[in-house]
């Protein structure tokens, strides 16, 4: 397994359908463009925002090859794994592997009553880390089937277990883990609205929606918090929390590509039975851009 640098901000790519649902490759590509002009550190691909649980493996296995075509190299790829069972699990990162992504970013089962020990859940992982060899980011988002941090601590010795996006249980568990992880497994911030307070306690990046809107403001903000100008960082909080109350709400993706679509670019639709925003929203969606100083009245 060779390292991967994980720090920073590592945007998370949508997955613009057409109106048939099948993907929109062109509109994908170019989002893919759009991230490496705007300085990002990583990119993700098939995550949450990327409505990776309605895509099979070999659509996956596609935006996968599009995007480390694109990155060339200059930043890792991350391939979004979200399965309901470890096989599954395993059938989805190793179809990802082959397309030449640098690490995975899988998400605990999610399905309710499929909800697993504390054990369990570190032998999901354990699995996948074995069957690939390959980098894994613990996406910590299902908040029914919680990784606590013993189960990080219960992972701390699978080398492949590189790093974990915190994102249920708020800033709070952000802190618990960093104290759980040390420093061998790196914890990057998925608490969209609180980013600037846990970078200060120690998260070393972020992982979040916003970033597929405005990965400009994420990156400019990050880099002031390395350089110490916590001045501009609080500021760039500000806007970007308008951001973060635009994506809120039923309809996620659609509520993402909305914003996309009017700052200018392609975000293609949701694939079902994920929808669009009622134009209640899209107005809503707006208001919050105008906000942020993304758009003029």
């Amino acid at each position: 397994m060779r390292h991967v640098n994980l720090e920073g901000v590592i945007a998370t790519a949508i997955t613009p359908f057409q109106s048939n649902e099948d993907i929109d490759e062109q509109a994908f590509v170019e989002q893919i463009r759009y991230f490496l002009k705007a300085g990002v550190d990583g990119i993700s691909v098939g995550g949450s925002t990327g409505e990776g649980a309605v895509l099979t493996d070999d659509e996956l296995f596609r935006l996968c090859e599009l995007a480390v075509r694109e990155a060339g190299g200059r930043v890792p790829v991350v391939a979004g794994v979200i399965r309901n069972s470890t096989r599954a699990a395993v059938q989805s990162a190793l179809r990802a592997k082959e397309a030449g992504v640098d690490a995975l970013m899988v998400t605990p089962v999610h399905y309710p009553v499929n909800k697993p020990s504390d054990a369990g859940n570190a032998e999901f992982y354990r699995r996948i880390a074995e069957a690939t060899n390959m980098p894994v980011i613990v996406y910590n988002v299902v908040a029914h089937n919680m990784i606590t941090p013993n189960t990080m601590e219960l992972l701390r010795d699978v080398p492949q277990i590189v790093a974990i996006k915190q994102s249920a249980g708020g800033a709070g568990m952000v802190a618990r883990m960093l104290a759980a992880c040390g420093d061998r497994i790196l914890v990057s911030s998925a608490v969209d609205d609180l980013l600037l307070p846990t970078y200060l306690i120690g998260a070393r990046g972020s992982i979040v929606a916003p970033s597929a809107v405005i990965p400009e403001l994420l990156v400019e903000q990050w880099r002031a918090f390395k350089s110490g100008d916590l001045e501009t960082a609080k500021k760039l909080h500000d806007r970007i929390h308008h951001v973060f109350l635009a994506l809120q709400g039923d309809n996620f993706q659609g509520r993402i590509k909305e914003a996309i679509r009017l700052l200018g670019r392609n975000p293609g639709l949701p694939r079902s039975p994920v929808q669009m925003p009622t134009e209640a929203e899209k107005a809503f969606i707006r208001r919050q851009l105008v906000k942020a100083e993304l758009l003029k009245e």
